[in-house]
């Protein structure tokens, strides 16, 4: 099996590992994040609708397929599945979600 050099994501945010990679993980940056746990309460079309668990109020999205091969499932079988991941803040509000585990 080829491993290239691609293929080496970041444990935090996700991104393919490269030499200027490090620059984008400031030490204050890595130390705010936090585990989430969140549950998928729909599939519609291709996008996964997820709220978070102690947060039910507010609902996001996601490629389903993408959620799925992390969570290592099937795609029908998303519906219900609660999942945890980490999240690290990143630049302009934005965040950065890794490690996705079954809950």
């Amino acid at each position: 099996m080829d491993t290239s050099r691609d293929d080496l994501r970041c444990g935090l945010c996700g991104q393919v590992m490269n030499a200027r990679h490090e620059q984008h993980h400031e030490e204050s940056v890595v130390s705010a994040g936090r585990r989430v746990e969140y549950v998928v309460i729909e599939l519609r079309g291709a996008s996964a609708l997820y709220q978070a668990a102690d947060e039910p109020s507010r609902t996001r999205k996601t490629h389903a397929a993408d959620l799925a091969k992390a969570l290592g499932v099937d795609l029908p079988d998303l519906p219900g599945r609660h999942y945890t991941c980490w999240e690290t803040p990143g630049e302009y509000g934005g965040v950065f979600r890794s490690g996705f585990e079954l809950a």
